[in-house]
């Protein structure tokens, strides 16, 4: 017999921290929950790049948070679950640098906020991991 596997969608997002805090955005459309800067491959996008994930994820960046001039560090952490409608999710936490540039919010978000990790129980997050993995890429961040 032949075994069936489930196709999921695989999102990355970045973890940027400055100053002790990490960048949270608040999604649009009257949501409470919080995340962080990223998202998915559009249909179609960069195929056959061997660059597609870091293309990507540096073209999510930009149009959520205007950043352009940053460096991937490196997987912080990746959960697998499933949203209510029965769909597996992938999701992918990048830890970021970017220093010298201002955050500029795309229509998908209301505001953000800088968030320490003892703040971080204050947001309800769209992932249901996200607090144990942005407190995870807190002990890896150099700054």
């Amino acid at each position: 017999m032949t075994k069936a596997f489930a196709r999921f969608q695989i999102s990355q997002v970045g973890l940027l921290i400055r100053d002790g805090k990490c960048l949270l955005l608040q999604f649009s459309g009257g949501s409470e929950r919080w995340g962080l800067p990223g998202g998915r491959v559009d249909e179609g996008e960069f195929v056959g790049d061997p660059n597609l994930s870091e293309r990507a994820f540096r073209r999510e960046m930009k149009e959520e948070t205007g950043l352009e001039d940053f460096e991937i560090l490196g997987v912080v952490d990746y959960d697998l679950w499933y949203t209510g409608d029965g769909i597996p999710i992938c999701g992918i936490v990048n830890l970021i640098e970017s220093k010298t540039e201002e955050i500029q919010l795309s229509h998908e978000h209301t505001r953000f906020a800088w968030a320490s990790p003892f703040e971080l129980d204050q947001y309800p997050f769209v992932w249901p991991k996200l607090k144990q993995m942005i407190e995870k890429g807190f002990q890896f961040s150099p700054l």
